[in-house]
């Protein structure tokens, strides 16, 4: 019952926390200088009629907060458009977001196999080189400007190996996309969920047994999932050995070597115990790659989230900022309640 409570206290927060992040952020790109509609419209094809309409049609000839209040209820709606490619922002989101799940999903399985057995290997070799290693893995990857890494891997294993491609997503053909779209039709409940799920061309192509698209696909984006597996695994390693080091020298491990348990036993209650900091980070991580990787799908040429982002701010697209923080926010409190569920299963001492 602890938990049930926990868990509509938490969804009940989920509301005031989306709306304060995008006034926040709405707020950050109200306040840069210059006239975004002039942006908008092109300078080539400047021209005072062309300006009042658009500044019409998105209330910039209004006060801000109305101006807010527009792009929020068009954004509920599902009504608000890109005024630079006219076309409705979920639909761009729709195109762009399958593409950075792929990346995030690389990337993080990149993280986890570079990150923990990293960290376990120093916390089973203190204080020796493996561990010295480790520590000095862990903070060159967290002061490494991430876009001096993406170019060195880019010249190692792209320009001298001809290790991997740079360009192009690998879909699933076009009937396998056309099955995948009628699923909603044909199962409005399980169908709309399997047909999201599938909007990801790795999965898409899964589900249809396409498995040479699966495979490309990872020949493709193996080099942006390692270099975010690089930047982040070191930390992660620091992490995992800081908190399997804490928990082996707990009382509670002291009373286990009393007991005469083995070494394996006593490693996997340490190795439990630790996880509870682990699974924060990796959850935060995890997160931060599903909002896109802003720099990565820049340098790689993805046309993901990150690179929509980009595009966005450079061009002081608010409704694609808007639209972006949006399903970001949503992104960050669902991966953040889940880790919070995740707590509970790790260690049953942990009630809500």
């Amino acid at each position: 019952m602890g938990l049930a409570r926990f868990l509509v206290r938490r969804f009940a927060t989920f509301v005031p926390t989306v709306i304060g992040v995008l006034f926040i952020t709405y707020i950050i790109a109200y306040s840069i200088p210059g006239d975004p509609t002039r942006a908008w419209v092109g300078e080539k094809l400047l021209n005072p009629e062309a300006l009042e309409r658009v500044r019409e049609k998105y209330k910039f000839n209004a006060p801000w907060y109305e101006q807010f209040t527009f792009f929020i209820t068009q954004l509920l709606r599902g009504e608000l458009e890109d005024p630079i490619r006219n076309r409705n922002v979920f639909v761009e989101i729709y195109e762009r977001f399958p593409i950075t799940v792929e990346v995030a999903i690389i990337g993080f399985v990149f993280l986890v196999a570079i990150g923990i057995p990293l960290g376990v290997l120093a916390a089973v070799k203190k204080d020796s080189a493996v561990d010295y290693f480790v520590r000095v893995f862990a903070l060159v990857g967290s002061s490494l400007p991430s876009f001096v890494l993406y170019y060195y891997l880019i010249l190692i294993l792209f320009v001298y190996a001809s290790a991997t491609h740079l360009a192009g997503i690998p879909l699933p053909s076009a009937s396998c996309r056309s099955m995948i779209n009628s699923l909603p039709q044909a199962y409005p409940y399980v169908g709309t969920l399997v047909s999201a799920i599938g909007s990801v061309p790795m999965f898409g192509a899964l589900m249809c047994g396409e498995l040479g698209v699966v495979g490309e696909t990872f020949r493709r984006l193996y080099l942006p999932g390692l270099a975010l597996g690089l930047l982040g695994g070191g930390f992660i390693a620091r992490i995992v050995r800081n908190s399997l080091l804490d928990a082996l020298s707990s009382e509670y491990i002291l009373y286990a070597k009393a007991r005469g348990l083995s070494r394996l036993r006593i490693w996997g209650h340490a190795y439990k115990n630790a996880l509870i900091p682990v699974v924060t980070v990796l959850g935060i991580n995890f997160g931060g790659l599903l909002s896109g990787a802003v720099i990565a799908e820049r340098v790689f040429n993805i046309p993901g989230m990150g690179r929509l982002m980009y595009e966005a701010i450079s061009r002081a697209n608010f409704p694609i900022i808007i639209a972006s923080t949006f399903l970001f926010a949503i992104i960050y409190v669902t991966v953040n309640l889940v880790v919070d569920v995740l707590y509970a299963l790790i260690d049953p001492r942990i009630r809500y």
